[in-house]
């Protein structure tokens, strides 16, 4: 009986909807009122409020977002140092990052601005739509990446031999040409079709990436613990254990990237999923919830590059380096002046 209700209040939401864009001298309501049960009512103030909010927080982080990770591109390409496979790959998904900062989030500002002013009839839904399948794309991208940077850990590590032939800077390279044209494929076709095939085929992408990632990380999980304790067990080289601990420190980084993106997504996913299944029926709450994980999604791509700061030193030397203008030598005191001496040894197992 509760779902039916839910059901029939939703239905009632987009009659009405459908009723003042006949009202307004428009054709149809924009597919994302649609999905959504209609028109923000002038009484959701609070419902404005965090909207207004949103927009606020994407207009200050957009060019951080852009800033950064531009400066995590220039580096990988300009410092030797630096270009190293899983730095490439890294650099890859930065690039992503970039365009999300430097395209998809003024979108999503302009959306959400449409929505505020309640222009969101036929006659600007090009805009809106535009901006969702844009946001897509880029979505779908950043994910096939993180699969890509998974991947390149597990030869690294499962097939160390096989990985000096295998995982090239020039392949890697290819592999993200071919994450964006899969991406493009995934987005732009479903994009002309209807909402509910976009949405099996995004389900099943996900979960297909996500049975990759996890499949990754616990085989490398369990191969760095096999290589610890045989390094315990017998007395290998300096050469070799540096080797491992590059190898592990990578690996790091990517588990955190990984856990990151879940966090910031999943939110996103599920509202989705309730809003489509009509457990969320209330628009106001509809409104709420898909801005703000959206919001979260977004948040990603600011989040990744400062993780490479935390996690990297050599990223942080490189942009003490190039924001201020020092030398490497001058930049590695700098920094071990904000960090402390404890940022030394990382930078020495990194070498």
């Amino acid at each position: 009986m509760k779902i039916s209700a839910r059901k029939r209040s939703k239905d009632a939401n987009k009659m009405n909807s459908s009723a003042n864009s006949h009202n307004n001298g428009s054709s149809t309501e924009c597919e994302v009122v649609i999905f959504l049960g209609g028109r923000l009512g002038p009484t959701a103030s609070f419902a404005y409020v965090l909207l207004v909010f949103v927009m606020i927080m994407s207009i200050i982080t957009c060019p951080v977002t852009t800033v950064l990770n531009a400066l995590v591109m220039l580096v990988v390409r300009t410092k030797p140092r630096l270009k190293t496979k899983p730095n490439i790959a890294l650099g890859c998904l930065a690039t992503t990052d970039w365009i999300m900062g430097a395209i998809g989030q003024p979108l999503f500002i302009a959306e959400t601005s449409l929505i505020l002013q309640g222009e969101t009839s036929s006659t600007n839904c090009w805009k809106i739509q535009l901006s969702k399948h844009i946001l897509r794309v880029l979505g779908t991208a950043s994910l096939i990446h993180v699969v890509l940077m998974n991947v390149e850990r597990y030869i690294a590590i499962k097939h160390a031999l096989a990985y000096v032939t295998t995982a090239t800077g020039s392949r890697i390279l290819r592999l993200s040409a071919l994450a964006w044209i899969t991406a493009l494929l995934l987005t732009v076709p479903v994009a002309i079709m209807d909402n509910n095939i976009y949405l099996t085929v995004s389900n099943i992408t996900l979960s297909s990436c996500m049975a990759i990632t996890i499949y990754c990380q616990v085989v490398i999980y369990f191969e760095t613990r096999r290589h610890e304790k045989q390094m315990a067990a017998h007395q290998v080289s300096a050469e070799t254990k540096k080797k491992f601990l590059k190898e592990k420190k990578a690996f790091k980084v990517t588990t955190t990237v990984v856990l990151i993106l879940i966090l910031n997504y999943a939110p996103l996913i599920v509202v989705r999923i309730l809003i489509v299944k009509s457990v969320i029926d209330s628009v106001n709450v509809a409104y709420i919830c898909f801005f703000i994980t959206s919001f979260v999604a977004i948040l990603n791509s600011l989040i990744n590059p400062v993780i490479y700061c935390v996690r990297i030193r050599h990223f942080r030397v490189a942009f003490i380096e190039i924001v201020l203008r020092k030398n490497n030598a001058q930049a590695e005191e700098f920094e071990m002046q904000i960090f402390g001496l404890n940022a030394v040894a990382p930078l020495e197992q990194e070498r």
